[in-house]
């Protein structure tokens, strides 16, 4: 439907806020982003994948400055000839990157259905059940290998599927690889910018998107400074919260919004 001026301001600000706080929550921004825009009705041609660039470029700025003397100190091992944190990430971004280009299309044509969204959230659930089970947490960042790095980033490629979540299962394969969870949340984070900057980029060179995105600018920078602003809130909250807690808090809600998932298919809402 078409919302007056007023109302797609207040669409776009409560998208840049679930985009913001579901992109590094565990609960699965895609599936969030599926629900908000197909309850609402929201027209495509303001809030379709043009839109999505901007809400995914400003979550990667999110992560980029709270992590920024991290992204300086390896900028200097680089400079330094110190490779090993930089091929690990970039070993980890690999399978996702590669998933999203032979499979994207597809993964938005068939997978983006209120089933799917059900099953990644029940399955991601359990995920991070059995992560925590596991988890001895006795390694730090500076311990992990290739192995690890491209365990966590086939992970990460799964993440593709609406309801699973990038963060859940990255910080649950950082878990059963005995990470600390604090480091296996910074690591998650860490595989996380390039991946975002990425397909943020990506949608953004096809020339129909750039020329989507141009239609409506102030829709485009009022979603990307919220998801910006609730990006970086989430992140911090994050790396506090999992220091004391276990992923496991975060199945409650999970369940919950699969249940609501299915109400709103039998009352033929979705």
């Amino acid at each position: 439907m078409n919302l007056p001026v007023s109302d797609d301001v207040i669409a776009a600000v409560l998208l840049g806020i679930v985009q913001g706080l579901t992109e590094f929550l565990p609960v699965s921004s895609t599936a969030h982003l599926i629900l908000v825009t197909d309850v609402l009705h929201l027209d495509p041609k303001r809030y379709g994948l043009s839109f999505d660039v901007a809400l995914h470029l400003g979550t990667a700025l999110a992560v980029f400055i709270y992590f920024f003397t991290t992204w300086l100190g390896l900028l200097a091992d680089l400079v330094r000839g110190r490779w090993r944190l930089i091929s690990l990430i970039v070993i980890g971004t690999l399978p996702a990157a590669l998933a999203g280009v032979l499979f994207e299309s597809w993964i938005e044509r068939e997978l983006r259905r209120p089933i799917v969204i059900v099953l990644g959230l029940v399955i991601g659930s359990v995920i991070f059940i059995v992560a925590e089970r596991m988890a001895h947490q006795r390694r730090w960042i500076g311990e992990l290998g290739l192995r690890d790095a491209l365990f966590m980033g086939i992970a990460q490629a799964i993440a593709l599927v609406p309801g699973i979540s990038r963060s859940g299962i990255t910080i649950s394969a950082g878990l059963t690889r005995d990470l600390h969870r604090f480091e296996a949340t910074r690591f998650s984070f860490l595989l996380a910018t390039p991946v975002i900057v990425g397909a943020g980029v990506k949608t953004l060179v096809d020339s129909r998107t750039a020329a989507e995105l141009l239609t409506v600018p102030q829709l485009a920078v009022i979603g990307f400074a919220t998801s910006f602003v609730c990006g970086w809130i989430a992140i911090a909250f994050m790396m506090s919260f999992l220091r004391g807690h276990p992923l496991t808090v975060f199945v409650f809600y999970r369940l919950a919004l699969a249940a609501l998932v299915v109400m709103l298919v039998l009352a033929k809402v979705l």
